[in-house]
């Protein structure tokens, strides 16, 4: 017999309630998925069970209505704890949930029911697929997928690559463009493609340094048939959506981060000669001060995209709110980074050791940092404020007509 999930909790109190006993288990486990680059598996069942599958879901269809309207904050803060205990965890229910949310925001009420239901109720995965950065090639990342029309619909090939979730998805939301002469930006609609469909190929290709555990693994898709039904949006809905991911990912750093620091203090209250240390305390009020800093950043950029939603999304305020987001990713990147490294000066050479968290903790920060090409970033940070109301927050990069716009 099938087995339904609940609805998601409505209130941040029993939302957090409901996760807090499961993160001891998320830490617990979190070296052995690691170590075998699996999914985990039992994480997402107790997830489900307390309704935290289906947060970027509408109410009306039985979510928790996060990323949408004037609901950010809680929808961080649920990333952040999370990511303190396992940051792949946290990763993942962060691409299943953008995924859920796309679907939720551009679908037509048809899809909604249908496939939202299915979320739900029925605790399908929907993982995020736009990468086409091959992992063997020596060129940059570029976008060739194109859907070519047919009777009924569309077929499509491409093969994606850190398709996060991948193998454990039930369906992969893919980003896709539709023929015509206009810039691929403006062209970029998405695909839902279940997992076992036809022409549809799983490539395990993630060996890598961390955050091993989100399973990021390649997909390739071969004459897939495509139905109407299952296309999401219309063509340029994503440069037109007012929403982007860039918060969630300052979420799992500050997570993370905080995460080392935990193990640090523990560690340091073990040992009673670094406990005594003036040395050891100055280090670790430095590196607690600046993750709150970090943090501070994180909720002062996400209350403004909620005075965005609560202001209908007028565009100065949805441009100001993507400006401060990118101001804190930089941010959460450089001081997760730091926190990573020098918890070991702190803690000393025992911290090495596999036994103690610290060590998969910066494998996990360093690789996940590098989601973002920061420089890229900064430049485009302070162009925006050298020239005040020239930033867009999906404006493209200037050196290419990008398909991937700045928050995706």
């Amino acid at each position: 017999m099938a087995i339904a999930f609940p609805r998601a909790p409505q209130t941040q109190e029993e939302r957090l309630a409901a996760l807090q006993p499961l993160l001891e288990n998320f830490r617990k486990r979190m070296r052995e998925y690691d170590d075998r680059a699996e999914f985990p598996a039992p994480n997402f069942e107790e997830i489900k069970a307390r309704g935290l599958h289906c947060l970027t879901v509408p109410e009306e269809y039985g979510g928790a209505g996060f990323w949408r309207g004037t609901k950010f904050a809680d929808w961080y803060e649920i990333l952040e704890v999370m990511a303190r205990s396992d940051p792949s965890t946290s990763q993942l229910l962060q691409v299943h949930s953008h995924a859920t949310g796309i679907l939720a925001w551009h679908g037509t009420p048809e899809q909604r029911k249908r496939f939202l239901r299915e979320v739900v109720e029925g605790g399908k995965m929907i993982a995020s697929a736009g990468s086409e950065a091959d992992p063997n090639a020596k060129a940059g990342e570029g976008m060739k997928s194109e859907m070519h029309p047919v009777d009924g619909g569309y077929r499509l090939n491409c093969f994606k690559h850190f398709a996060s979730l991948g193998p454990a998805a039930d369906y992969f939301l893919i980003w896709t463009t539709v023929p015509g002469p206009e810039p691929l930006s403006q062209r970029q609609l998405f695909a839902l493609v279940p997992r076992d469909g036809q022409g549809v190929e799983l490539v395990d290709e993630w060996d890598v340094l961390g955050m091993r555990s989100t399973v990021s693994w390649g997909v390739k898709i071969t004459d897939h048939f495509v139905p109407h039904e299952r296309v999401i949006g219309t063509p340029g809905c994503w440069v037109k959506d007012p929403r982007t991911f860039t918060l969630a990912y300052v979420s799992n750093h500050i997570g993370s981060a905080e995460g080392a620091l935990d193990v640090a203090f523990d560690f340091v209250r073990q040992r009673p000669d670094l406990s005594k240390s003036e040395t050891v305390k100055a280090a670790l009020g430095d590196l607690a001060s600046r993750t709150y800093a970090a943090r501070a950043a994180l909720y002062t950029a996400a209350q403004k995209w909620e005075q965005a939603g609560a202001a209908d999304w007028k565009r100065e305020v949805h441009d100001e709110a993507e400006l401060m987001s990118l101001q804190a990713l930089h941010v959460a990147k450089r001081i997760s980074l730091d926190v990573a490294e020098r918890v070991f000066d702190i803690c000393g050479a025992r911290a090495t050791f596999r036994k103690y968290p610290l060590e998969q903790i910066y494998r996990d920060i360093r690789t996940f940092t590098l989601h973002f090409r920061d420089d890229l970033y900064m430049i485009r940070v302070a162009e925006g404020l050298l020239e005040p109301g020239t930033f867009e927050a999906k404006g493209k990069y200037k050196r290419l007509d990008s398909p991937r716009p700045v928050g995706t």
